[in-house]
């Protein structure tokens, strides 16, 4: 990538934390973190409708103007940076365990007869939970082991890991292999525009932004409103028209422009590889599935089911082994085939993106990152094995070190060229493979055992060398906006529990929503074990595939990157991959018509501004909500 340089020594640059950025970040622990929380205990929804970091941004933006020092490209960075680290949804720190405290001391843990096998780092258990409970606070001995384990340390050691993981795939992504990363590039040059203060460009970005506000005001405001929108937003699904001649198959569209527009800023050969792979598992893969009886008795398909069911249970008891199978062979065959570029990549891990010296150098130096990645690991795989003696090492060994590595590349692979790609159920995969049937095991966090944010940082790191930010100051920023997620949990859901108890009356989802999901938290583990949700079989097809197309790609079509763009696709329903590749086909028009030269400077701006613009109608939206479903507790 033309934007990723090594910047020469000696250069002053701008600090991108200043004490305007701690003031966004005081806000944004004050007041949006626990907007988040509360939207969860009432409603049960996670984060507030797409509510992101450039709200706050543009909101800094303007006040900083009318200041007469508008912020700095690095300050803007310093802010979005909330988004990635997480700031926004640490929140659900503190309200998690207690969560997890009704897990399982409820009438349905109860029912299950399994309370004695809940570890006491879980959760107060007995008289603790009646004493707590009472009190309502977290300052209490009995929470002492439940913090540690199930918070501060995986914090920190997903913190240091995840980071270690990103510079890794840094050097083999981008410098090495030089991809793209479209989302998180143009992410980046909506940030330069408004820090640089490019007026061309900024006009683009506002109408869009106003085109999409319009549309979510016409579709989701409209319907809020008047309960009827102007332009619906709809899944036309032919699943029920396809079934007399194809059984099991299915296929639709949506009507939502915005699923279209992502496909402005992805190139079509890729968008085109998603969509093949999407019809092949979900229409024609699940024809066979169906003409052949291979669905369980526990989930027989029938006629009528639609598009969603079809895609959800065809995932869970057939695709997601595929899948598995597939990124294992898509991310460690490249490995092997491209082993000195590999090589390369981890001695250049400690290359500073802005200077440094030789202290950036021996600070980031590839072995000591290394040393640290296997120290934590180690520590945390010591921890496991002492809270839960009998479980495997080896497995812990494959899946802390190796598979968190594994899957890194995949998302950042995926995410250099598409949008990154989350392959569902890894715990559930390490526990079910080990064999081991204690309890136990599932009451550790999964974030000790696997680590699973490096392509966030790899992505945040391309974004800080793009603006001339300095490695070492992001890497202060990263660890602070860890820091300040967790306090900030901590003081605003006690204070939460501190108004009313938790769960109760006023915490609508706590009493609605948490029962529901303790009856599926105790069922999980017996069902884990009919053997639906792992097929070796299906594992090892998906490995063969992969391992060929690769093999193809690289060698004859000299794009080693297809197998993962198809496997975007076997995560992708058919709607969705259906219409980014139409967006991609639109792009391509758009030159045509446009102009190539104006479209392909603004296309990202364009794809950005219009899910900004919907995302603040849709969070402007559910803080209306969110204040009418609070004024019934106000004494009046």
């Amino acid at each position: 990538m033309d934007e990723v340089k090594d910047k020469p020594e000696g250069i002053t640059q701008a600090k991108a934390l200043t004490w305007r950025v701690i003031l966004a970040y005081l806000f944004i622990i004050a007041v949006i973190q626990p907007a988040i929380v509360y939207n969860w205990l009432v409603n049960g929804l996670w984060g507030l409708a797409g509510l992101s970091s450039w709200a706050v941004i543009l909101l800094w933006v303007g006040l900083t103007r009318r200041m007469g020092s508008p912020l700095t490209s690095r300050e803007i960075f310093a802010i979005r940076m909330i988004d990635s680290a997480g700031l926004m949804y640490t929140g659900y720190y503190f309200a998690y365990i207690l969560r997890n405290m009704y897990f399982v001391n409820s009438e349905i843990a109860k029912l299950f007869g399994l309370q004695h096998e809940v570890p006491r780092f879980f959760s107060p258990l007995g008289e603790d939970f009646l004493r707590v409970s009472l009190r309502r606070t977290f300052i209490d001995p009995s929470w002492t082991l439940p913090i540690l384990i199930c918070i501060v340390l995986p914090v920190l050691f997903t913190a240091i890991a995840n980071y270690i993981l990103g510079l890794i795939a840094f050097s083999l992504y981008v410098r090495e292999e030089r991809l793209v990363f479209p989302i998180a590039s143009w992410d980046a040059r909506m940030m330069m525009a408004f820090g640089e203060r490019d007026l061309s460009k900024i006009r683009v970005i506002s109408l869009a932004i106003a085109g999409g506000a319009l549309y979510g005001f016409m579709t989701s405001g409209l319907a809020t409103i008047f309960g009827r929108p102007m332009v619906p937003r709809l899944l036309i699904d032919f699943t029920g028209i396809l079934e007399n001649a194809l059984p099991g198959g299915a296929f639709a569209f949506t009507t939502d422009f915005l699923a279209y527009a992502i496909g402005f800023i992805l190139p079509i050969k890729y968008t085109a590889a998603q969509l093949v792979s999407s019809i092949a598992l979900y229409f024609f893969g699940n024809y066979y599935v169906t003409i052949n009886d291979l669905w369980p008795d526990e989930c027989k398909w029938q006629p009528g089911r639609g598009i969603l069911w079809n895609f959800n249970m065809s995932t869970i008891y057939f695709w997601n082994s595929f899948t598995i199978g597939w990124g294992i062979a898509a991310a460690i065959i490249p490995l092997i085939v491209r082993y000195k570029t590999v090589i390369r990549a981890f001695k250049g891990i400690g290359r500073s993106l802005s200077g440094g010296g030789s202290a950036g150098s021996i600070l980031f130096n590839a072995k000591y990152l290394i040393l640290i990645y296997l120290a934590i690991a180690a520590t945390a795989i010591t921890i496991v094995r002492t809270l839960v003696p009998g479980f495997p090492i080896w497995i812990l060994l494959l899946f802390t070190i190796g598979m968190s590595f594994i899957i890194t590349l995949l998302q950042t692979h995926s995410a250099g060229i598409m949008v990154g790609i989350n392959i569902p159920y890894l715990r559930e995969t390490m526990i079910y493979f080990s064999g081991y049937r204690g309890l136990d095991i599932w009451f550790i966090p999964p974030e000790m055992m696997l680590y699973l944010g490096g392509s966030g940082i790899t992505q945040q790191i391309l974004q800080a060398s793009m603006l001339n930010v300095n490695l070492k100051e992001y890497t202060r920023i990263y660890f602070l906006l860890v820091s300040l997620g967790l306090v900030g949990s901590f003081v605003f859901v006690s204070l939460f529990w501190s108004l009313y108890p938790i769960p109760g009356h006023a915490y609508p989802y706590t009493i609605s929503g948490w029962p529901v999901e303790a009856m599926n938290f105790w069922r999980w583990q017996s069902w884990l074990w009919t053997g639906y949700l792992f097929r070796r079989e299906w594992m090892l097809s998906g490995f063969g595939l992969s391992a060929i197309l690769y093999l193809i790609s690289d060698f004859v079509l000299h794009d080693a990157s297809i197998p993962i763009a198809m496997m975007g696709g076997m995560l992708t329903q058919i709607h969705v991959a259906l219409a980014q590749f139409a967006g991609s086909l639109l792009s391509m028009a758009a030159a045509k018509y446009i102009g190539k030269k104006f479209w392909d400077e603004n296309r990202g701006f364009i794809y950005m501004g219009l899910i900004l613009g919907d995302s603040l109608v849709s969070a402007f939206l559910l803080l209306i909500q969110l204040v009418n479903r609070s004024i019934w507790l106000m004494p009046y």
